[in-house]
């Protein structure tokens, strides 16, 4: 039975690589400005995989048991969670019943910034927004880079979810991401289906679990005495206790690979992700700047992907090159070559997989012509949203192309 498991999903993993490969003539007469010869994961190492996030979906897919946690990390590409929800919806997708819930997530809109159409944020109070990406921005940050604050005595965040194409995410328990010390307001959820609350100290949240799923949450944060002066808010996970992808995005407007290294919280927060794979976004904002230090670029990425493995030694990575852009909106940026070579170096050293986005748009120029088909933004930096999908389902096709070479070995040393 579980060889023909494989079988079954081989075939389907084989027909949906096609359909997003170049041996669609539909597809690739449309994007004809995309470069599907290099739309694969690159492994540097004999024994580069990824081996154990792909077990890990398997016991998921064919046995209907575990989570698997994915964490997509980067800048402004990533803030908006449209590339990255392409990706959350593909995974979830992927055979039935795979929506293991939302997962960690910023209300942006509390910091004063951009964030997830589909996720409405409606607050009272006043509240001051934090970005570690922002020089003068001084606060303390976690895993979501962003910290929302306020000093009013009573205030409220209520989330919910909108849009045709939004997917069910309910939830039986909220942990919320905030300071516990003396000096933090408390939290009172305005719901009457709350079964307990548990504080962990040592993560730094405040649970909330239910009897009955639920699909929005809103609660109160209020003063109860002299000492507390202020809340932090560092973001929010909403989960279930269903087996599933749970697909977590990371990001924040003009983050660079230093800007998470000021997330003292990050390893911290990161305990109650546990991510199985990790997608690396981050590069674009440290090739902007003229003065761009490879060797700095290098031991940042390195102390993050340590900070990471301090949680789970058995995470796995997937590094991705910059986009082709333009500095100034007139000039090639070269130096996404260096930025590439790092990264191809950062892959051997951590056995890590490299997707090649800057190939896969089709290198140098190339954002000229995705801004011509109306897939890049005028600033020949950033995507439009039909821009970000394609480039989610285009990542998405390149990993299932690996988990494919996966489930057909496993069929080989069966037969």
């Amino acid at each position: 039975m579980q060889n023909k498991k494989i079988y079954i999903l081989s075939l389907f993993l084989f027909a949906f690589t096609v359909v997003k490969s170049q041996s669609n003539p539909q597809l690739t007469e449309e994007y004809s400005f995309v470069n599907y010869d290099s739309n694969v994961v690159y492994f540097y190492n004999d024994s580069s995989n990824f081996n154990t996030l792909f077990s890990k979906l398997d016991t998921l897919i064919f046995n209907g048991k575990g989570k698997v946690n994915l964490m997509q990390i980067g800048g402004s590409h990533i803030q908006a969670d449209i590339w990255s929800n392409q990706l959350r919806t593909n995974f979830q997708q992927l055979s039935p019943n795979l929506n293991g819930g939302r997962g960690f997530i910023f209300p942006y809109r509390l910091a004063k910034t951009n964030g997830p159409y589909y996720a409405k944020i409606d607050y009272t109070g006043e509240w001051n927004g934090y970005r570690n990406s922002v020089s003068k921005h001084h606060s303390t940050w976690g895993v979501s880079g962003v910290t929302a604050t306020t000093l009013d005595s009573s205030s409220t965040l209520k989330i919910t979810f909108r849009g045709d194409d939004t997917p069910y995410y309910d939830f039986n328990s909220i942990k919320v991401f905030h300071d516990l010390d003396s000096t933090s307001f408390c939290l009172e959820l305005i719901s009457d289906t709350c079964a307990s609350i548990e504080i962990n100290h040592e993560i730094g949240y405040t649970e909330f679990k239910f009897n009955t799923h639920q699909d929005s949450l809103e609660f109160n944060i209020y003063r109860t005495d002299s000492n507390q002066t202020h809340f932090n808010l560092y973001g929010l996970s909403l989960d279930n206790d269903d087996a599933g992808i749970v697909y977590n995005s990371i990001g924040v407007n003009g983050a660079s690979t230093s800007s998470y290294l000021k997330c003292e919280l990050f390893t911290q927060h990161l305990q109650a992700i546990q991510p199985d794979l990790v997608i690396f976004c981050i590069g674009i904002n440290d090739a902007y700047d003229p003065d761009f230090c490879t060797y700095c670029y290098e031991e940042n990425y390195d102390t993050l992907v340590s900070w990471i493995k301090s949680v789970n030694p058995n995470c796995e990575f997937l590094f991705v090159t910059n986009n082709d852009s333009y500095y100034k909106r007139r000039y090639p940026n070269k130096r996404v070559y260096e930025a590439k070579e790092t990264m191809i170096k950062l892959a051997k050293k951590h056995n890590a997989g490299l997707w090649d986005m800057f190939e896969v748009m089709g290198g140098l120029g190339s954002i000229k012509t995705w801004e011509q088909n109306k897939f890049a933004k005028r600033d020949k930096i950033h995507l439009t949203s039909d821009g970000y999908k394609l480039m989610g389902d285009l990542m998405f096709s390149a990993i299932m192309k690996e988990y494919d070479k996966h489930l057909k070995a496993i069929q080989n040393t069966k037969d």
